[in-house]
């Protein structure tokens, strides 16, 4: 995974709802560069929010698991209420300098599950 160039606004109503109003994402998606699967999207406050088809798991260095909140600007997604729901991660605001120094990085969807993953920088 890469971090995509284009930072996306934290108070944006289209991030928190699945909607065919996309353009973004899919445009990313459709520019993957080769050897990667997938870009995230940081916020105008350097938060990560989500790939574009995934939401991010973070395992840190304490061996807490953690993923962006809502007031990051993101999609839900039915995988990431599961993980809460049951506990599995927390919500916290997840930085660029935390993906760095994380013990491991995963991405999922319900469709895909939870995939590990290796931020290319």
């Amino acid at each position: 995974m890469a971090i995509h160039p284009q930072r996306v606004r934290s108070n944006d109503p289209w991030l928190m709802h699945k909607t065919t109003n996309r353009a973004l994402y899919d445009g990313a998606r459709a520019a993957l560069p080769d050897g990667v699967d997938e870009y995230l999207f940081v916020n105008e406050q350097d938060e990560v929010c989500e790939g574009t088809i995934t939401n991010i798991f973070v395992t840190l260095e304490d061996g807490r698991r953690i993923t962006p909140p809502l007031s990051s600007g993101l999609l839900p997604g039915i995988l990431r209420e599961e993980r809460l729901a049951s506990g599995e991660v927390e919500e916290t605001p997840v930085t660029l300098d935390m993906l760095r120094s994380a013990r491991a990085i995963s991405l999922g969807n319900s469709l895909r599950g939870e995939i590990p993953a290796q931020l290319l920088m």
